[in-house]
């Protein structure tokens, strides 16, 4: 007869199952936390991509002591002006020559408002003042989610930024 000490320890089948349950439990309560977490980084990632277009087009104006524009890719759709992408031009117009292009990501909408609503471009003269425009906005949303961000461009070309409730 075997003492208990000799006895073999290991896992049951029982155990194994019931491990994978609340395995399965807690996989399937983290997963949509996960998914919104994901929408988060991907629209934190087009706002700065934005914001580094901005930044981009003033910081060459005054580099290049001229108008420098950043437009809209194909501003066709007035409800997604940005949507399709941007790019940073010496002669606004077209992106074939710009001095840097920058492609979306994803399925997010960028739609214009305030001063900018149907606007297609900015253009930002040697001083890094935008030329002509007052300030706006520009919404980002994504369509699966309520999350967005709402990036503000002021008349002396400054850019801030704020989470915005895209369905309210």
């Amino acid at each position: 007869m075997k003492s208990d000490s000799q006895r073999q320890r290991g896992i049951t089948l029982v155990e194994i199952l019931i491990a994978l349950a609340i395995a399965g439990v807690l996989l399937g309560l983290a997963l949509p936390a996960w998914n919104g977490f994901i929408a988060q980084r991907t629209l934190t990632t087009q706002l700065n991509d934005f914001v580094l277009a901005v930044q981009y087009a003033r910081s060459e104006a005054g580099r290049q002591g001229a108008n420098v524009t950043l437009q809209a890719v194909d501003a066709s759709d007035n409800g997604n002006e940005w949507g399709p992408g941007w790019c940073v031009v010496l002669v606004a117009g077209n992106c074939n020559n710009a001095l840097r292009t920058f492609a979306p990501l994803g399925d997010t909408t960028f739609d214009a408002t305030g001063a900018l609503d149907t606007v297609a471009a900015v253009t930002f003269n040697s001083r890094g003042l935008l030329n002509g425009a007052a300030g706006g906005g520009i919404d980002l949303c994504n369509p699966d989610e309520d999350i967005g961000r709402r990036v503000t461009l002021s008349a002396i070309g400054r850019v801030s930024s704020a989470e915005l409730d895209c369905n309210p």
